[in-house]
């Protein structure tokens, strides 16, 4: 019996011995095909949570890894040195700490837990060329710092709520500059002057921004401007979208812009309604304006002062019976003008008809009578006398044509006095109110003061 135990305990022993030896083998992931440039991993083993635990297959004539499934923790410096090759997908891997190799020129991190890029502070200069790490948890911009070369950088989704431009002084390569929905409170300008000379695109939608210092910006390529979905009333230091050159769309809905800022700031750009326009800029439009818009986007009517008090900025409701007046006033001037053009456009088009059928009647004419040569002289002049005639009614159309158009710019002008009017009246009685708060105090004051004497003579 004693012997039959010991033989037990023995076979145990051996048993969780050979457990241990098996638990801490590394588990080998292999590519799909023998030969390329790219390296596909379906599938991580299930100890390759565990880096120390996981071993790749040679990788020494590849340029590009990619793992579609699995879990890997972190992507250790000890590990990150042993990849010789340049570009990495690591997506929706649960990763929550990368570090970042000199030599690799893309990053695909997107969908994971990232809250942690390390780089090594004792190299100066990154390969890194093209970071996308949206759908994350980073909260520290400032990691992005060492990566000068890069040329696109994809933020979207994570947990930025400020953001420094200083971080990009350096990234004079940088085309593509996306930090969508972040829930971005606050952008802190640069110091110096922003040069980005190569930025197409740029993208600061869906956060909660209330005001961007664009005065030291110079983004010559700028393409597409995305700035939907904050909390916005003017940008800073940007006196019309003229400015970026290039500007090829731009988005701004479901924002609380100020009526005067917007319409001075798209005063001198071409709009490209539904793609009528190639030469235009492409905006977009809000659905449901409650008060004014300009271009189809939604503005309000506020002061600097409410708006700065006030977490939601409330339209001024005082001039609402004279904003809807000149609505209707500007309705009825656009639905004359329509109809002169359409009068005069009628009258243009029988001009030209009887023009022609006298023009034809002439050639008829000349046709048939060929060998009366001097009574068709004076048929041909009286009806070149008739075509002048014709010609000088439709000159004096067009004048009339060049009038209206005058008029119909005179009535904008109009408008942007009358806006502007408005809001310095808006001004003025902000203004007044503070003085009549102040008077109603000192005469409280006063009528205290009053009240008091006749007991301290007592």
């Amino acid at each position: 019996m004693e012997h039959y135990l010991y033989v037990l305990l023995i076979g145990a022993l051996v048993s969780s011995r050979i457990d241990e030896v098996v638990s801490d083998t590394p588990s080998v992931a292999e590519c799909t095909k023998l030969r390329g440039a790219t390296c596909i991993i379906k599938s991580l083993p299930a100890k390759a949570s565990d880096s120390t635990l996981l071993e790749l297959p040679d990788l020494s004539k590849r340029s590009t890894l990619r793992i579609e499934e699995g879990s890997l923790h972190n992507l250790t410096e000890q590990m990150a040195n042993k990849l010789p090759v340049r570009i990495l997908w690591l997506e929706g891997l649960e990763l929550k700490s990368v570090f970042v190799a000199n030599h690799f020129e893309e990053l695909h991190l997107r969908d994971n837990k990232l809250s942690t890029l390390v780089s090594s502070s004792s190299v100066s200069i990154f390969a890194l060329k093209v970071l996308d790490v949206r759908q994350n948890l980073l909260h520290n911009a400032s990691q992005l710092g060492p990566f000068h070369l890069l040329e696109e950088l994809y933020m979207d989704g994570n947990q930025f709520t400020e953001l420094s431009m200083s971080l990009f002084v350096n990234m004079l390569q940088l085309r593509v500059l996306s930090a969508a929905r972040n829930g971005i409170v606050h952008i802190v300008p640069s110091t110096s002057t922003l040069v980005l000379g190569e930025l197409t695109k740029l993208s600061l939608a869906h956060n909660r921004l209330r005001s961007i210092s664009m005065e030291k910006w110079q983004l010559p390529a700028l393409q597409t401007l995305l700035l939907n979905h904050n909390n916005l009333t003017e940008l800073e230091g940007l006196d019309g979208f003229e400015m970026f050159y290039d500007l090829q769309k731009i988005e701004l809905a479901g924002n609380r812009w100020s009526c005067g800022w917007l319409q001075h700031a798209l005063e001198n750009v071409t709009i490209s309604k539904s793609g009528t326009n190639p030469n235009g800029i492409q905006l977009d439009a809000d659905t449901d304006c409650s008060i004014e818009k300009v271009h189809g986007i939604c503005c309000s009517f506020t002061s600097e002062a409410t708006a700065a008090a006030d977490d939601i900025t409330k339209p001024v409701d005082v001039f609402l019976p004279e904003i809807n007046q000149m609505r209707e006033a500007i309705v009825q001037i656009d639905h004359r003008h329509e109809a002169f053009r359409l009068a005069q456009s009628e009258q243009l088009n029988k001009l030209n008809e009887q023009l022609q059928s006298q023009v034809d009647a002439f050639l008829s004419y000349l046709a048939e009578q060929q060998d009366e040569s001097e009574q068709d002289n004076v048929q041909a002049a009286r009806l070149l006398q008739k075509v002048s005639q014709l010609e000088e009614t439709v000159e004096r159309m067009d004048t009339e044509t060049s009038a209206v158009s005058e008029v119909e710019k005179e009535r904008k002008r109009l408008l942007h006095f009358m806006v502007d009017m408005k809001n310095r009246l808006l001004r003025q009685a902000i203004e007044t109110d503070s003085l009549w708060v102040q008077a109603n105090a000192e005469t409280v004051d006063y009528a205290r003061s009053l009240d008091e004497s006749p007991s301290a003579d007592n």
